[in-house]
């Protein structure tokens, strides 16, 4: 009987063992060298945002009020930070909170009536010439400012990969995307980071920005619309 005891608090044991080892197991490889990216798309990146039905139409309205951005969008060799219909829909509840607020108050506006060309200055922030995906950004620990589409206007981008499950930069890889509104102290930037990086398209890179992001990096954009 003691014998038998014995081993069944042998094989009880064993099993405890086994069972953590599997535990183990599942769980690295569950978070090892985590992906957070949408891998290729057969298409531009155009045609990309086209068929993400109802998250980027206001992005696709903008570009089809401004002047050679839809061409770009198609054919351009570039890198885009897509911000979706919610970072608009925030960007003008805020310019039009403003303007309802202001003494006397203002008209509000729209995508729209907003001024095409002030438009077209913040939209061309968020494209940077070029691909630039998260292994160009690997080598720069602090970031690197890139000259945006069109108006030469410094962006900066920066690799993150955190850690997971005790794998060395083994968890989501993220960059993030920062406004430094031609200052040189950080404390005066706007960030954000990516939700999804690496869309490979025909013509470019794309990578895209949260729900919560504000169309424009906030203040300035409204400033900018709202000036009389």
């Amino acid at each position: 009987m003691s014998f038998i005891r014995k081993n069944y608090l042998l094989i009880a044991v064993c099993v405890l063992i086994v069972a953590a080892l599997v535990g183990c197991s599942k769980n690295d490889k569950g978070y090892y060298n985590y992906s957070n990216t949408a891998g290729t798309f057969k298409g531009s990146t155009y045609e990309y945002l086209t068929a993400q039905t109802g998250v980027y139409d206001s992005l696709l309205f903008v570009a089809g009020r401004l002047t050679g951005l839809s061409a770009a969008l198609k054919t351009g060799n570039i890198t885009l930070f897509a911000a979706n219909n919610r970072s608009f829909e925030l960007a003008l509840f805020n310019i039009n909170q403003a303007r309802k607020d202001s003494i006397p108050a203002m008209p509000q506006v729209s995508l729209a009536t907003i001024d095409s060309a002030l438009l077209d200055t913040f939209v061309c922030r968020y494209i940077i010439p070029g691909l630039q995906h998260t292994d160009s950004l690997k080598g720069f620990t602090d970031g690197k400012l890139y000259a945006s589409f069109r108006y030469d206007y410094n962006m900066q981008l920066q690799y993150v990969a955190t850690n997971a499950s005790g794998f060395l930069g083994g968890g989501p890889k993220t960059i993030t995307f920062s406004d430094p509104r031609n200052s040189i102290f950080t404390r005066n930037w706007v960030r954000v980071n990516t939700i999804t990086v690496d869309i490979k398209t025909t013509n470019g890179i794309v990578h895209l920005l949260p729900t919560g992001h504000d169309f424009g990096f906030g203040n300035d954009f409204i400033k900018r619309v709202n000036k009389r």
